[in-house]
């Protein structure tokens, strides 16, 4: 490449990585004085370091030969540049990707709820039934505790309640519907 050798190019493309980790190292330290980002840019100079001494940098430069010379060898076609402008497109969607926070624990919750509304407000609607939205789960029943005889108060054991029975599902149900209704009780949602 660029008319070195492969071994001159592997050392360059090692020192040109291990600089950028060492850069990435040194600024994250005087920013934020933090050992993750110490840590992060030890293991990047590390990488390619250790991709030289067994001889793996050598098989990269082999790689960006090969793809070097597909690219002065073939002619471009419409095929060809419609699959770059693809291949380039996911990677610019995968690296815009990485920058959006991830939904946080409420958020999701929040969303997952939402989702659940609309789903039981459309089967209800496909049912005929009028769409109304809970305004909350059914809680689960609460233990009660029994009053143990004032001779063993240490050897009280409470007793939970039974959970009130489902409702019995309507006549005029089919039976997706009633199969459909049966999993949304399980799962807590009337």
């Amino acid at each position: 490449m660029f008319g070195f050798s492969v071994t001159i190019t592997a050392v360059a493309l090692t020192i040109l990585l291990a600089a950028i980790g060492l850069a990435y190292l040194l600024f994250g330290w005087l920013r934020k004085r933090s050992w993750r980002v110490m840590l992060r840019g030890v293991g990047f100079i590390s990488i390619p370091l250790g991709l030289l001494a067994m001889g793996l940098m050598h098989k990269i430069i082999d790689g960006i030969n090969a793809i070097v010379n597909w690219a002065n060898t073939t002619f471009m076609n419409a095929w060809i540049m419609t699959g770059l402008i693809v291949a380039g497109l996911g990677l610019a969607a995968y690296l815009v990707g990485s920058f959006v926070p991830p939904v946080s624990g409420d958020e999701a919750a929040a969303r997952r709820k939402a989702i659940n509304e609309r789903r039981l407000a459309a089967l209800r609607a496909s049912a005929g039934a009028p769409a109304t939205t809970p305004t909350a789960a059914p809680k689960p029943p609460q233990p009660t505790v029994t009053e143990a005889p004032s001779s063993t108060p240490a050897l009280a054991a409470p007793t939970h309640a039974e959970p009130a029975a489902p409702a019995p599902a309507t006549a005029d149900m089919s039976a997706e519907d009633k199969e459909v209704d049966e999993i949304l009780r399980r799962h807590g949602i009337n």
